[in-house]
């Protein structure tokens, strides 16, 4: 059984995702009180875990947001979302509680960490390493060699060149 935290926009993308992948989903829990259900799930305002069983992804589109709320929730279990319409190479590396879109492509010896959002016809080339609670926005191409580190955001279009590092917490 699959929770989803948050209620808005990147959590109904997270919905759409698992469904595809038939993935049962419990509920959404969100802080908002003006939410009540999305796409028919009933938002809770808490979520005590009541089976080892159950899993949940973080759908919150800011990555330090992300961080706050994986940190408090240190005994979930985060389950990763790989869109079956988007190649990950079966020697790419994936953490926990990422989102991978349709049309991303994932080339082999490439380390995503962990709450890393992937959208879709993003394209990572080897041995690239893309630290935790990272955003890929959508149709991104990054190339060899790369380092993007921890909360960092890559905004839709941009091609990032062979070789390059992207510090920790940029945008770009």
């Amino acid at each position: 059984m699959l929770y989803i935290y948050g209620a808005t926009a990147h959590a109904k993308t997270a919905v759409d995702v698992a469904e595809d992948l038939d993935i049962e989903i419990g509920g959404l829990i969100d802080k908002s009180l003006l939410i009540e259900d999305v796409f028919d799930y009933e938002v809770q305002l808490h979520h005590q875990v009541k089976d080892a069983a159950e899993n949940f992804f973080v759908a919150v589109k800011n990555p330090g947001l992300r961080e706050r709320i994986v940190s408090e929730n240190p005994d979930w279990n985060f389950q990763s979302l790989i869109h079956p319409k988007a190649y990950v190479s079966k020697r790419a590396e994936i953490g926990e509680g990422c989102i991978i879109l349709p049309g991303a492509t994932i080339a082999p010896d490439v380390q995503i960490g962990n709450h890393c959002i992937i959208s879709g016809s993003a394209v990572i080339e080897s041995n690239t390493i893309i630290e935790d609670f990272v955003n890929i926005g959508p149709n991104v191409s990054i190339g060899a060699n790369v380092l993007v580190g921890r909360g960092s955001e890559i905004k839709a279009n941009t091609h990032i060149e062979d070789e390059e590092t992207i510090p920790k917490e940029s945008v770009v």
